[in-house]
């Protein structure tokens, strides 16, 4: 019973990790629904370890981030550079096929998510990061539109929020009609003419990829509308 009562205490720990927060099981327990991450729960117990379940989003469709260890489970495609880490934390799709994508040439707007995605966990750091990657170990909201937008398209748009949204390098859409890997933005009291002020990609309906502010990572997260006197600006980029 006190063998018992560890693993239920273990199985219900808490954890948090570069790529994401995620709860101490069974590693059996977690193939499909999410990814194991080793040296995050208590006593580091071999089969016990941080599971990790998050969505991904790709051209073939959306799907769970698992390890490539468990890929002989996924039931369809696994595409690497979907999910936060390395190439060992695949997006598996059900159903896809499971050969690739043609070579896109110049860059589409799930390699812009993709080149995004991959900076997952690093910090905010105000003023941080360009085309080059982080700096100061990590990115601002801007900086991280930029390198993904250098990374994927291979140009190098302004690197501040508000010379995003007004850029001719970018056109003016209805925010409605955003794809993936386009730009959302916000500005102070609404004024998206002169007063932008934060910048996301665009990944799916209702989420995005973001370095929101100072004490969160750069990470997925549901688009708001108003928050701390910014308001989401009427146009996408």
């Amino acid at each position: 019973m006190y063998s018992y009562g560890i693993l239920t205490l273990l199985s219900l720990a808490a954890s948090t990790t570069a790529q994401g927060k995620g709860t101490c099981e069974k590693t059996g327990n977690c193939v499909l629904s999410g990814f194991n991450l080793k040296s995050f729960c208590p006593n580091d117990a071999d089969d016990v370890q941080c599971c990790v379940k998050k969505t991904c989003s790709t051209p073939k469709g959306s799907g769970t981030c698992i390890n490539t260890a468990d890929q002989a489970s996924c039931k369809g495609a696994m595409l690497p550079g979907f999910c936060p880490g390395d190439d060992t934390i695949q997006c598996c799709v059900a159903g896809a096929a499971t050969t690739p994508d043609p070579p896109s040439g110049g860059g589409n707007g799930a390699d812009v998510v993709k080149a995004a995605v991959s900076k997952e966990g690093l910090p905010y750091v105000w003023g941080g990061g360009g085309c080059k990657g982080p700096s100061s170990g990590g990115f601002d909201c801007s900086g991280l539109t930029q390198y993904a937008i250098c990374t994927a398209v291979h140009k190098t748009i302004p690197r501040t929020a508000q010379t995003q949204y007004h850029s001719p390098m970018g056109k003016q859409i209805p925010r409605a009609d955003a794809q993936p890997g386009d730009m959302i933005f916000w500005a102070n009291g609404g004024d998206c003419a002169n007063k932008v002020a934060h910048v996301g990609i665009f990944m799916r309906e209702g989420w995005m990829v973001n370095a929101a502010h100072t004490g969160t990572p750069v990470r997925e997260q549901k688009i708001w509308t108003e928050s701390g006197g910014e308001s989401i600006c009427p146009k996408a980029v």
